[in-house]
């Protein structure tokens, strides 16, 4: 069974990976300012103070999954950039090695 790795599309796949985090966050970011901007619009009464302080806890809980997913995704995308580096390290020694067996059998 072989294994064939292409360190070009596993850099290019980490670095859009990471260009996806960039974008989620900054969505996120925005997102965040746009939602707090609408103030507490459930009013101040007792139902509106039930209403405000369930959308905290949901909000809360909501973008710290998100952050979550956020922090998985810039991962994942640095681990493939890591990955490809080290496959194109690996890939360079090898060739190396092999010119220095064909140069020393006289080839």
């Amino acid at each position: 069974m072989a294994i064939e790795v292409d360190p070009d599309g596993l850099g290019g796949s980490g670095r859009a990976l990471g260009d996806v985090a960039t974008r989620f966050g900054q969505a996120m970011t925005a997102f965040q300012a746009e939602l707090a901007a609408f103030g507490q619009p459930w009013g101040s009464d007792d139902i509106g103070a039930l209403i405000g302080a369930a959308h905290d806890e949901v909000s809360a809980f909501a973008f710290e999954c998100f952050d979550t997913a956020l922090s998985e995704i810039s991962a994942a995308g640095t681990d493939l950039t890591d990955m490809a580096t080290r496959y194109a390290e690996i890939e360079a020694a090898i060739t190396q090695g092999f010119d220095g067996l064909r140069q020393a059998l006289g080839g």
